[in-house]
């Protein structure tokens, strides 16, 4: 069975994630998956970040990360000894935050079609899956659609599900709860991209592992509740950071940032970041 998976060849992130397993062993058969992204502003990094941790009830965790990061890096004025000591030393936390170098070099829309194309080609999709893709080719056709959201989704889908491949093929994941930051991929075409991850994860893993079972944390935006806010909060503070330093001339946005990178995100064997160029599905 070839067991390399897409981070194989990430060095830094395989040699801190084989310490991350001793620290936390025996290993889970289920892992929760939070994410934050910082894509399209012109005066930052193009940037995902994916926080991992072994299963846990959202009424166990959710908690935690509530008093312990009690707000967005966006409105902290000061960055507390408290959150610096926590996001230096909670140890069951591992991040892998990806900057994006070139992130026209996605793909296009056509690109999207093809992988569209492609995906209802399989043959382990069911009616109401089939219905769903003929739906969003069709939405693909339209004028008016936003390509840089579609972009992204297309960049968030190829990251997350190699997160996935990872975890099944390194571990033997049998579930993997994902709690993404709420963001517009989420709601495209009767939120399509649930479907698309389960295809894509399910042909990543054929003939290597069963996929897991995914579930997937999702905000109900017309109601206002926003429950899983402090599950996206840890990758949405190392994801500021990172969208923020200066690696051309060194240094960061604002002093928060810089204590953040000086004293909780460098040298920290739980935190990684890593440059990639993004790779066709």
């Amino acid at each position: 069975m070839n067991t390399k998976t897409f981070f194989s060849k990430f060095i830094s992130f395989s040699e801190k994630w084989t310490k991350y397993k001793k620290w936390i062993a025996p290993l889970p058969l289920g892992w929760i998956v939070m994410s934050d992204y910082c894509l399209d502003d012109k005066n930052k990094n193009d940037c995902i970040t994916f926080t991992i941790c072994p299963m846990m009830p959202n009424d166990e965790l959710s908690p935690v990360l509530e008093k312990k990061l009690p707000k967005d890096i966006k409105d902290m004025a000061k960055v507390s000894d408290d959150v610096i000591k926590f996001l230096r030393d909670a140890y069951p936390f591992f991040t892998i935050s990806i900057l994006i170098r070139e992130k026209k070099k996605i793909g296009n829309i056509d690109d999207f079609k093809i992988d569209i194309k492609n995906f209802k080609e399989s043959p382990y999709l069911n009616s109401k899956q089939q219905k769903q893709f003929n739906k969003f080719d069709n939405y693909l056709k339209k004028k008016n659609i936003n390509h840089k959201v579609l972009e992204n989704m297309r960049l968030i889908i190829f990251m997350f599900t190699r997160i996935v491949e990872f975890l099944a093929v390194k571990h033997y994941t049998e579930e993997i709860h994902w709690f993404p930051d709420r963001d517009a991929v989420m709601d495209v075409s009767d939120r399509i991209i649930l479907d698309l991850i389960n295809t894509q994860c399910t042909n990543l893993l054929y003939g290597r592992r069963i996929p897991p079972k995914l579930i997937v944390g999702l905000e109900d935006k017309e109601k206002g509740i926003f429950v899983f806010d402090p599950l996206v909060r840890y990758p949405d503070i190392i994801t500021g950071v990172v969208s923020s330093i200066d690696f051309e001339h060194g240094g960061t946005e604002k002093e928060k940032h810089f204590d953040l990178l000086v004293n909780a995100i460098l040298e920290n064997p739980r935190i990684t970041c890593t440059s990639v160029a993004v790779l066709p599905m």
